[in-house]
């Protein structure tokens, strides 16, 4: 197992988004002054200027990815602070808990991800970035959402080696962009690689953390389970026992084939 299926769920989402963006601005720059319209498409598109148009749908499809991309990041976090056996380590690392009354999932997602190993912190502080876009971007008039200012100083210090490492990637041009609201591609996707970065490490974290539990930890978790319950109480036979293996294997999709094989034998 390398992947939890909450991770699994953030790559089946938003994995190849770097790949459909650049496909839609190459498609986008190649449309010609006069476009005909598949007439397969059943729709109706009329634009007064093609290159106008263009540029407009570039724009709304790199802001479209901003929102969709933080809200995946939303959900995995919240699942995995929902997950019964990351309630069992009792780290005290819950991104469903506030902070303070002016709290933000933004900050909520910095403050979690200072205890996890393996997180450069320009990483998860250009996430917390990204999330700060997505409020501006929903709540165009109402948001004031920011970096600290000590947060900002600490990005722009990394700025030659993030622009070395991550393909050109101009820090100081994104902070003056988030400023003016003006997101560009580059920006987009190479944000959305820092939000897989830290979503690795979290998973990893999660899954070297839980595979040190004890197999008291993984039976009191089952033995609460009211789904399993109710398999379990179904006529024994071989579609029984394929089926709580199964509900086993996701229930716990983080332990080892060898692992899930001594829990699992209890249940049939």
């Amino acid at each position: 197992m390398t992947d939890t299926k909450y991770l699994q769920s953030v790559l089946d989402e938003i994995g190849y988004s770097v790949h459909n963006l650049n496909t839609i601005a190459v498609a986008l720059s190649n449309l010609p002054s006069c476009s005909h319209i598949d007439p397969a498409l059943n729709i109706k598109w009329e634009p007064k200027n093609v290159q106008t148009s263009s540029i407009t749908a570039r724009r709304f499809a790199v802001r479209s990815s901003i929102v969709f991309a933080v809200e995946t990041l939303f959900e995995y976090m919240t699942n995995i602070s929902d997950d019964a056996m990351w309630r069992e380590l009792n780290i005290g690392l819950d991104f469903s808990v506030e902070l303070s009354s002016h709290d933000s999932k933004a900050r909520r997602f910095s403050e979690f991800c200072k205890n996890i190993p393996g997180i450069e912190k320009e990483f998860y502080l250009l996430v917390e970035l990204m999330c700060h876009w997505r409020n501006r971007i929903v709540h165009a008039s109402t948001s004031k959402a920011q970096l600290s200012s000590s947060d900002r100083k600490f990005l722009e210090s990394k700025e030659s080696e993030l622009y070395d490492n991550f393909h050109h990637f101009d820090v100081k041009k994104a902070l003056a962009d988030y400023e003016a609201d003006k997101v560009t591609l580059k920006e987009a996707t190479t944000l959305i690689t820092f939000l897989i970065k830290c979503c690795r490490k979290i998973d990893e974290y999660y899954i070297s953390s839980t595979s040190l539990l004890g197999n008291d930890i993984y039976f009191d978790i089952l033995d609460e389970d009211e789904r399993l319950e109710k398999i379990r109480k179904q006529q024994n036979s071989a579609k029984r026992s394929r089926q709580i293996t199964k509900y086993i294997e996701l229930k716990l999709s983080s332990l080892s084939t060898e692992k899930l094989e001594e829990i699992t034998i209890k249940y049939i």
